[in-house]
């Protein structure tokens, strides 16, 4: 079984370096083995208060063939900035503090509370990386679907694919190829701030309850500034497919072939390359395999579990991807 690791920083390392006594790192953890998406993705420290703006290429210079006793053309390349933004996730929680101490272990009560903020948050995040969109909601993040979104439009569409049959309705599914790279493709925090979930405590205090009277509680404050950076969109591809597409099923036209084009479609296959796909997905892709005389899926070791892989990229499960509407 071939083991794979990892060659950028992780949300746990990241939050190891920026909080010495542990209390953040334990929270990455916690985060990691809740949702695996987390701790795939590299978090870099935005060079802005707000999210971290990227310079790329747009146009090279162009040589010119030069004569004997002739000159050149001047020649220069064109770049365009771009802005990524953060967004601001936030929520307090509040244990009624005769509650808390029934059992004489205030502080176990309350870290039984806190795992649900920690899933709660996690979730959102990862909805957000692969759904949110900044233009219907300017305060929050933009994430993957709504930049690859047509496979006619746009410099994503040669990375966007659909099936060839039957594709409409709304419980269409995708599958992502991402090629995470902490230059390429990476996941962002303010400049000047802390990577990943932040919970401070706030201690014993007044709070209302639903008839506005007031009662003793325990208070903390939970806050995330997750944003993504895809500063190269070569470097992810969408596979969408519709579950009643009867074309699915044939070997030329099925997800075998969906996945095995994204994967000489994608600029560059790096070792930190993952397939993301639902539970619905992953069915049709073991019913296919099922009976072929070369079975590509495999597993690997990766940070110290056994995870499914097809042609050696990790495949991730996860129920965060969603039925969604069919693309163009």
């Amino acid at each position: 079984m071939a083991t794979l690791t990892q060659t950028y920083p992780s949300l746990v390392e990241v939050a190891k370096r920026l909080d010495p006594n542990g209390g953040i790192a334990s929270i990455a953890e916690h985060l990691s083995k809740i949702n695996p998406f987390l701790e795939d993705v590299p978090w870099i420290e935005g060079n802005l208060p707000t999210g971290h703006r990227i310079t790329a290429r747009t146009a090279l210079p162009s040589p010119t063939w030069r004569r004997l006793n002739a000159g050149v053309d001047p020649a220069m390349s064109a770049t365009v900035q771009v802005d990524e933004t953060c967004g601001m996730l936030e929520a307090y929680s509040k244990v009624d503090v005769d509650l808390a101490n029934i059992n004489g272990n205030a502080a176990a009560f309350r870290a039984s509370e806190d795992r649900a903020f920690v899933e709660s948050f996690g979730q959102e995040v990862t909805r957000a990386f692969l759904y949110e969109s900044a233009f219907t909601n300017p305060e929050r993040i933009e994430g993957l679907a709504p930049r690859y979104n047509s496979t006619t439009v746009g410099q994503t569409a040669s990375y966007t694919y659909k099936g060839t049959g039957t594709h409409s309705g709304s419980n269409c599914q995708s599958i992502w190829l991402l090629n995470w790279d902490p230059d390429r493709l990476f996941g962002i925090y303010p400049k000047g701030t802390i990577a990943g979930l932040n919970m401070e405590d706030l201690g014993k205090q007044l709070v209302p309850d639903a008839n506005s009277k007031q009662f003793l509680a325990y208070v903390s404050r939970w806050q995330w500034k997750p944003g993504l950076c895809v500063r190269d969109y070569r470097y992810a591809v969408r596979l969408q497919w519709d579950p009643d597409d009867a074309t699915m099923t044939d070997i030329t036209t099925g997800l075998l072939t969906m996945m095995q084009n994204s994967l000489s479609q994608v600029y560059q296959l790096t070792s930190n390359a993952r397939f993301y796909m639902s539970r619905t997905s992953f069915r049709k892709l073991n019913n296919q395999l099922m009976g072929k005389q070369a079975n590509f899926m495999e597993y690997v070791e990766l940070g110290k579990r056994r995870v499914p892989a097809y042609l050696g990229v990790p495949i991730r499960v996860m129920d965060s991807l969603v039925d969604e509407t069919a693309i163009a």
